[in-house]
């Protein structure tokens, strides 16, 4: 029996492995690039001088600044792929390495079992699905990577030392993971390890953010703003978008997913399908009930996990939501609800007294309806960049048409009832927006950049010309 399982196990891994070589060929094959990475993508073009003149003007701007260990990674992939925009994809790849790392060190810490599990639903949440195709998340990828290992050397290796650079790294990656510092702690069953954890670590980030930050960068930018802690207006509003997100929008975006189904390749359907089944055979014999009080724990650690994820919105102006672009900063979150829905569900079906298959029934169905919304989201994220590409190609049309050469356009169509109504999103997957993103589309589609200058007409009404595109035309108002 343990070996059928061992033999399950690999299967699902494989799996595993095939979906997300899946997921990026696709995203790759289509050149699925939107928001923040256009502007990345377009800036390869202009990078000239040394490595280090490019990595330290990289780094010191307001954006990386703070995060010098991304920022790091970031430059350099951008500065070797500078003369083929086709290498900027592998950034991509950071996400699956992510996957690799949370799996490694659950395995240690878990069951295999439950390690691939994890790996597996955490891979196709909806919340942060912008880590998973946005290049420039890279840097959640990466502090996910370094908090994994964190945990991994203060809980298996009781290293507090190199648990401490890891959490810092975490950190100057991407912030996300700051608050759960407090889990680290309660890793260290020792006071005196855990007040020298708590100094090097915290003094550390400290020293960097408020003297070396400053001193080194011209375009330091302190992005925590302690005062926001004290506008009870605001911590009620991120309060109550928390539970939007976890009780409303959560299975909104399942039900698009449900939707979708209908739209989906062969390939995506085959996978949907084959994932919840290695789950279920992985499950079927799995004993839930000598793991019961380990599920318990994990339950409760993982949800007060999650709201110490969700503190960082309390010292921020950021704000939780699934949608567009802005989900990019739940990579905690993402984690730590992953967890706590794998451990709730079993420890409740436990504590209910379900039959085992019963439990894998529902893991399995989970699976299920997880895949296919995060398909849904890949095939949307897809449209997304097909979508601005047919918006900036009949621009281009349009521009000939009326003779237009040079000058500042306004553009006008609706971007927010679009992404409301357009069934074909399923998170208001980023479309054009911010004036930054224009060149690249731009450039992508035959509008020379350096003559033509195209804004949204939510961020500016003044331009020598305005079109409206709408029902598929684009049409000259001014």
């Amino acid at each position: 029996m343990k070996e059928k399982r061992n033999n399950y196990q690999i299967l699902l891994n494989i799996l595993i492995v095939v979906y997300h070589l899946y997921i990026v060929l696709s995203v790759f094959k289509e050149r699925a690039v939107l928001t923040d990475d256009l502007a990345s993508v377009y800036g390869l073009k202009t990078i000239s001088g040394s490595y280090l003149s490019f990595l330290h003007t990289y780094l010191d701007s307001q954006t990386m600044a703070a995060r010098p260990v991304s920022g790091f990674v970031t430059a350099t992939l951008c500065f070797l792929t500078k003369n083929n925009e086709s290498g900027y994809f592998l950034g991509l790849l950071f996400f699956p390495l992510s996957l690799m790392v949370i799996y490694w060190v659950a395995s240690k810490i878990l069951s295999r079992e439950l390690a691939s599990l994890l790996t597996l639903l955490y891979s196709v949440s909806l919340i942060g699905t912008s880590i998973q195709f946005s290049t420039m998340m890279l840097n959640s990828s990466l502090a996910t990577i370094f908090f994994s290992l964190s945990i991994y050397f203060v809980y298996v290796r009781k290293n507090i030392v190199i648990s401490s650079v890891c959490f810092i790294a975490s950190v100057l990656s991407y912030e996300i993971f700051l608050p759960l510092v407090l889990l680290n702690l309660f890793l260290i069953k020792e006071n005196k390890k855990r007040l020298l954890f708590t100094i090097f670590t915290l003094g550390a980030i400290v020293v960097f953010r408020k003297v070396i930050q400053p001193a080194v960068f011209v375009h330091s930018y302190q992005r925590d703003e302690l005062s926001k802690v004290l506008d009870i207006k605001r911590v009620l509003f991120v309060i109550i978008l928390s539970l939007k997100m976890f009780f409303y929008d959560f299975f909104v975006g399942i039900y698009k997913g449900i939707l979708h189904l209908r739209k989906m390749d062969v390939l995506g359907m085959i996978l949907s399908v084959l994932l919840p089944l290695a789950v279920y055979k992985l499950f079927n014999n799995y004993d839930f009930k000598s793991k019961a009080q380990d599920l318990r724990k994990l339950t409760v650690i993982s949800l007060v996990s999650v709201m110490l994820g969700l503190s960082i919105y309390f010292l921020s102006s950021y704000i939780p939501t699934l949608f567009g672009f802005e989900n990019r900063n739940l990579g905690a979150i993402r984690l730590f609800y992953t967890l706590f829905i794998i451990s709730g569900v079993m420890w409740l079906s436990v504590k209910l007294k379900l039959q085992q298959k019963t439990i894998s029934i529902f893991l399995s169905v989970i699976t299920f309806f997880l895949v296919i919304t995060n398909i849904s989201v890949k095939d949307s994220w897809i449209y997304a960049a097909n979508f601005n590409n047919e918006l900036f190609s009949k621009l281009n049309t349009a521009l000939k048409e009326n003779n237009i050469e040079r000058g500042e356009i306004c553009l006008e169509y609706g971007v927010f009832d679009e992404l409301k109504s357009n069934p074909n999103f399923t998170l208001r997957e980023p479309i054009f927006y911010k004036r930054w993103e224009s060149p690249q589309l731009c450039r992508m589609n035959g509008i020379d950049p350096l003559k033509i200058h195209v804004d949204n007409i939510i961020d500016k009404k003044n331009c020598s010309a305005t079109f409206l595109y709408k029902n598929g035309k684009m049409i000259r108002t001014k």
